[in-house]
């Protein structure tokens, strides 16, 4: 068996990723209508909750470090877009001044969010190869030899200093 997906595979979630965006997006765009972002600027609103989905995708299956945190905003933007379908399913007129508040506030956020990920993304790991290339710094602990199994008394010289210097 193949480890890649097959073709019908790649069209059917294509096919089911498209239909399902359309719908959010749909129900997104009258969502930010609705909480008072002007018509001419609401179709932004859905791509940004479901583009954050999209790119925190990607990042789960690129990055080797740090997969905690685009875990965290597939999680997040997902949470997001299904509340936003949801209240859009439930309220008919007027939204609650909170849900409105919520709409507002998803742009900045996501676009802190995202971009974090973004740098996240480009200083990512270099692959094994190139790792081993990289100079390995100076070793900061060096080992004194010793010549005879005496350690030497320390605190007889500190002592003879200190009487020195008080006479």
């Amino acid at each position: 068996m193949s480890r890649f997906p097959s073709a019908a595979s790649i069209v059917g979630t294509t096919l089911i990723a498209l239909g399902a965006f359309w719908l959010s997006f749909t129900a997104l765009r009258d969502l930010a209508d609705r909480s008072g972002v002007p018509t001419s600027q609401s179709w932004v609103w859905p791509l940004i909750v479901d583009g954050l989905v999209l790119v925190a995708t990607v990042a789960v299956v690129a990055l080797d470090e740090h997969r905690w945190y685009a875990w965290s905003l597939l999680a997040t933007g997902a949470a997001i877009s299904l509340a936003g379908n949801t209240l859009h399913a439930t309220y008919t007129g007027d939204l609650p001044l909170a849900v409105r508040i919520l709409v507002a506030a998803v742009p900045p956020l996501s676009l802190l969010a995202v971009t974090h990920l973004t740098y996240l993304l480009f200083t990512r790991s270099a692959p094994t190869a190139q790792r081993e290339t990289v100079a390995r710094p100076a070793q900061l602990i060096t080992v004194m030899e010793q010549n005879s199994g005496e350690v030497k008394d320390f605190g007889a010289s500190f002592r003879a200093s200190r009487n020195e210097a008080t006479v």
